[in-house]
């Protein structure tokens, strides 16, 4: 294991904490924090290759080896890779995350959390709303305003959720996708 110096005490590295943490955390806090050092660009693809490579042989990571690889820097918080592994675990995985949605002049107006197409070539949107950013009443107003604007193009179906609505996000795609 290699360490570093950190506020005078010494620490492992990113990639040996890794290997130390995501085995032991559940599922989804082991994605949420692997997005989380991606997103931060506190490692890279090779940085988790290097933690995922230390933390064979460790007990409990052959039940983590999927959520090495989805991993993804494009989820921007702990709720949107909850709902992510959801998805992925009721069999369907976003097809893209952070979707940026154009109006009819070709202007971008908003970002979907995490994205499907449909057959048609419209798109679900699934927006993630955690507490600390859309719960006061500016952020209401601002995420209402938002909505209109993505179903205003036309080309965009929204299902909008919280965190008490982990374990069932995924079904609810699949539904909305198989309507």
């Amino acid at each position: 294991m290699t360490t570093t110096e950190l506020a005078g005490r010494r620490v492992a590295t990113l990639d040996w904490a890794l290997a130390q943490a995501v085995p032991e955390l559940p599922r989804a806090n082991a994605l949420a924090v692997l997005d989380s050092a991606l997103h931060q660009g506190l490692a890279d693809a090779d940085g988790l290759r290097r933690a995922h490579d230390h933390a064979r042989g460790r007990r409990g990571v052959a039940r983590r080896h999927v959520v090495w690889g989805l991993a993804d820097a494009r989820s921007e918080s702990p709720l949107e890779s909850f709902a992510r592994l959801d998805c992925v675990d009721e069999g369907v995985p976003p097809h893209t995350l952070q979707l940026p949605v154009h109006d009819h002049g070709g202007r971008v107006v908003a970002r979907g959390d995490m994205a499907w197409r449909y057959r048609d070539g419209r798109w679900l949107v699934a927006e993630l709303d955690g507490r600390d950013v859309h719960d006061t009443p500016d952020a209401v107003f601002a995420d209402r305003a938002r909505q209109n604007r993505l179903v205003a193009t036309g080309r965009i179906d929204v299902l909008r959720f919280t965190g008490r609505d982990v374990g069932t996000i995924g079904r609810t795609v699949r539904a909305a996708l198989h309507r």
